[in-house]
């Protein structure tokens, strides 16, 4: 690298040489151990599909963590920037966080019965979200799209949803529709087909799910005045980070508010991933462009299950009045406990860890566009505050699903086994973000860039 580049930019005293100090042999025998062991009694060896697809020959398993680091079962440690797919916003074992949990522990973990906790939570919700009116509490990002599309079919009397191609809204039936979309099946870019994620989906569900491409609000005008009446909500990540990072193109999103109103359609942004991510208010606040309806989940709780459903006083009030939701264990204390002490840290004066956290993603992203310019590789590189991707492409510019999967997949995949081994702890499939936390420092970064040049010279030699 030049001078002045990313890894230098802090105090001039970066050591490459101790960044690059010497590693013990990587071994990794008990987690294949412990794969071929829960295959037994686990369909896939885990309790998620991606704790173990692509990962090759076998996943990693992780014993604890600390801050921004992860050791697995081998004792081999890592810097985390997977940091569970990115609900650890501030970081792993978080001590004030546990130390919440443990006052409520002793008390017992759930009663099904209201908690005062669960106004507390709510009152510093709002306090984050100031552009929704009322907000209410579930487990998991799937509960909270699942009840959201609830609302919305409810308060327009219209059965039909929007979503688009590419977008993760979590894995129930109305949700698992064109996660995946490989082009010569797909339809026309303008007017996509919708395609079922995963067997077992009903026809039924299907006929009832309109697909659309991201970031084109020509083609999504056509689609809707040709169905526009049907829809009852439109869903979407309003920064995709399913299909790698996406932005918003300019105005995109408040064109497809007033498209949403022109057709009294209900839009509802998905912040599972964006929201207590990309700033304090999620990305509605940092595009200002305010849904009717909303779901949160992931860095909320910092890790312990927590999920929320906000919007409009006049759609959320239709809980309770022809709306069901419920679940035992929605707001259990322990999670109101966690997500009340993590809402805590982050605003602390001023929310100014947010400023923090832009400053490690844009060096993180700077830094790869450096290792790409020395090493003449053709990488893209998309980011806001708290996510990132990278991916090998010639392509220039990223719209879309069908842009992002224009990528070499393989050569992310043997990059990253390459960067295991040298202690950096992200997911192999290319469409994954990686999520820094406020407990990563620039060191942290720094160590990952030394390690992205190291790797891809590796792969290069070897391929």
């Amino acid at each position: 690298m030049g001078k002045g580049s990313v890894i230098m930019e802090s105090d001039g005293n970066t050591n490459i040489e101790k960044i690059q100090e010497s590693r013990k042999k990587y071994e990794t025998k008990r987690s294949e151990y412990l794969y071929e062991k829960s295959k037994k009694l686990i369909p896939t060896g885990a309790s998620s599909l991606m704790r173990t697809s692509s990962w090759e020959p076998y996943p990693i398993f992780i014993k604890g963590g600390k801050g921004s680091r992860i050791w697995d079962v081998d004792g081999n440690e890592y810097i985390d920037f997977l940091m569970a797919f990115g609900p650890v916003i501030n970081g792993h074992a978080n001590d004030k966080i546990n130390a919440a949990v443990r006052k409520f522990l002793r008390d017992g973990s759930v009663f099904g019965a209201p908690h005062e906790l669960e106004y507390k939570l709510a009152k510093k919700f709002k306090k984050f979200v100031t552009t929704q009116d009322k907000v209410i509490f579930a487990l998991s990002g799937s509960d909270a799209t699942f009840y959201a599309l609830r609302i919305a079919r409810a308060a327009t009397g219209k059965d039909k949803i929007l979503k688009f191609e590419g977008h993760y809204h979590g894995l129930h039936d109305y949700a698992a529709i064109s996660v995946e979309a490989p082009p010569p099946v797909a339809g026309l870019k303008w007017f996509p087909k919708s395609l079922p994620y995963s067997a077992g989906i009903p026809s039924a569900v299907m006929d009832t799910v309109v697909v659309a491409s991201w970031n084109d609000l020509e083609s999504l005008s056509k689609i809707l005045k040709i169905r526009g009446n049907e829809i009852a909500a439109i869903i979407m990540e309003p920064i995709m980070a399913n299909s790698t990072v996406i932005t918003p193109e300019k105005d995109y999103l408040k064109g497809v508010r007033e498209l949403a109103d022109e057709y009294n359609i209900l839009l509802i942004f998905d912040e599972v991933i964006t929201g207590f991510r990309v700033n304090e208010g999620g990305a509605q606040k940092l595009y200002g462009v305010i849904p009717d309806l909303s779901t949160w989940a992931k860095a909320l709780g910092n890790g312990y299950p927590i999920a929320a459903i906000a919007g409009k006083k006049e759609y959320m009030e239709l809980i309770g009045n022809g709306v069901g939701y419920g679940g035992t264990y929605f707001s259990n204390p322990l999670s109101l406990a966690a997500s009340i002490a993590n809402l805590k840290i982050l605003e602390a004066n001023d929310f100014e860890l947010y400023s923090h956290l832009a400053r490690i993603t844009r060096r993180l992203a700077r830094g790869i566009e450096e290792v790409a310019e020395e090493l003449n590789e053709n990488i893209y590189v998309n980011y806001e505050t708290g996510i990132l991707s990278f991916s090998f492409t010639e392509l220039k510019n990223i719209r879309n699903y069908r842009d992002s999967i224009n990528m070499d997949w393989d050569k992310y995949k043997g990059v990253q086994r390459k960067m295991l081994e040298k202690g950096i702890y992200y997911h192999p499939d290319a469409a994954e973000r990686l999520p820094p936390s406020t407990a990563h420092t620039e060191e942290d970064v720094d160590k990952f860039i030394v390690a992205l040049r190291e790797s891809i010279k590796e792969y290069n030699n070897e391929n």
